[in-house]
């Protein structure tokens, strides 16, 4: 069914206040991947005695799906588009924060086909603006409503050329059941049934998931293990990949950080596309 492009671009999502230990931040850092031996950089991410968070935990806080009943939205017809994060400081270890949320656009892909809900949402913490999110959401059958609306998603062009940084990340059978207890309790990353109901022959990770696993990876490769340095993280979820499969990540250095790509290792099926990593020195 057509998304309702009014009722959507006049939606009242009220804001939220999200209290998180570090317990959280443990949970989201081993979710997507991190463990003491990678060394001293990776034990900061996942020990309290000197805790660090992977910034991309940001996107958990962020996460709510809450207001799809009153906007019209049937969660089984949502998967994640693309997820653009600004980072203005680093998010504390544990505390509170005052999480606020719109509908900031519509993209119409046509009668019959998808639409694309644009989410903002900024995160708030002591006052302070830490981080906003970007965040598309793909609705199938959702198109047809009359044309697109409001913020548009950015697009990021690849280079052409081989890349300079390669590396190969593996990914475990039960990190989709790990990472659901972030929050997202979407069935198709758990149930084959609801899987299988939305075209995939088995449950698929997280896009989310995903995106904090090249977080992880940029983090470590390129800010020298520290979080703080990475101040902006984009990319497009270009296809499904499943629990177990490894990522092959290709980066290319830019003037202010690294362009990426991920595929599956074993097929090259892409996965995220239009990546974009901003890094301080």
């Amino acid at each position: 069914m057509a998304l309702d492009a009014d009722r959507l671009m006049h939606l009242d999502i009220p804001s939220r206040s999200v209290h998180y230990s570090d317990r959280d931040v443990i949970l989201y850092a081993l979710a997507v991947g991190a463990g003491a031996q990678g060394g001293a950089s990776d034990l900061d991410l996942v020990y309290e005695e000197n805790l660090k968070v992977v910034p991309s935990f940001a996107n958990s806080l962020a996460f709510d799906d809450s207001w799809f009943p009153s906007g019209g939205v049937e969660l089984s017809h949502v998967v994640h588009g693309s997820l653009d994060l600004t980072f203005h400081e680093p998010l504390a270890a544990a505390g509170a924060t005052q999480i606020g949320t719109s509908i900031a656009g519509l993209v119409d892909k046509g009668d019959g086909r998808g639409g694309i809900i644009v989410q903002e949402t900024s995160i708030e913490q002591a006052g302070q603006k830490v981080c906003k999110s970007i965040s598309n959401l793909f609705v199938r059958g959702g198109g047809g409503f009359g044309g697109s609306v409001g913020t548009q998603p950015p697009s990021v062009k690849l280079p052409d050329l081989p890349p300079d940084v390669v590396t190969i990340v593996p990914t475990t059978r039960s990190q989709a059941s790990l990472f659901r207890l972030l929050g997202d309790r979407n069935p198709l990353h758990i149930d084959p049934a609801a899987a299988r109901q939305s075209g995939f022959d088995r449950p698929i990770l997280h896009g989310a998931c995903t995106f904090g696993i090249g977080c992880l990876t940029v983090v470590r490769s390129f800010c020298g293990g520290d979080p703080a340095r990475l101040k902006r993280l984009a990319a497009r979820f270009a296809g499904p990949l499943f629990p177990g499969q490894a990522l092959q990540f290709s980066f290319w250095h830019d003037d202010e950080g690294v362009l990426f790509r991920a595929a599956a290792a074993d097929s090259g099926a892409a996965v995220l596309d239009g990546g974009l990593a901003r890094i301080t020195a």
